[in-house]
């Protein structure tokens, strides 16, 4: 079996230094990615519009809320109560107030509570001065 000479001059060159170009774009390419998703764009303010007002309606931000459970339960300023005591609690929540007429009521319900409870508490709400009751309730889950 014939060897042959070794040659040292081919296995020991040294590695190409150079950069390649498809490299440099990619690393470029994730840079730029990275920086659109850190920065924060700023939208140009556009132009003005005045908006029509409505002649009847006031519409304010909701100052309380009352849940109204099944069992005759209400839930108002984180207490449970009940019926004879939301005359007193409410009127409490009133007199931390400056103008109780202009303070407006979310009265939420759901499809157990009987009307002539809503009706009662709405009531009571109204004799003690509010006049603004909002009323809302979930909307049922169509299957």
């Amino acid at each position: 079996m014939a060897l042959r000479e070794f040659q040292s001059h081919r296995t020991l060159e040294k590695p190409d230094t150079s950069l390649e170009f498809s490299a440099v774009i990619s690393v470029l390419l994730f840079i730029f990615g990275l920086s659109l998703l850190g920065s924060r764009f700023v939208f140009s303010p556009g132009i003005e519009i005045s908006l029509p007002q409505s002649k009847n309606i006031d519409l304010q931000a909701t100052s309380g809320v009352l849940n109204l459970g099944p069992n005759e339960m209400i839930m108002f300023d984180n207490h449970i109560l009940k019926i004879e005591d939301l005359l007193a609690t409410v009127e409490q929540f009133l007199s931390r107030k400056k103008d109780p007429s202009k303070i407006t009521l979310l009265v939420c319900i759901d499809q157990w509570v009987p009307f002539g409870f809503v009706v009662q508490v709405t009531d009571i709400l109204r004799s003690l001065g509010c006049q603004k009751i909002q009323i809302a309730c979930e909307p049922k889950n169509i299957i």
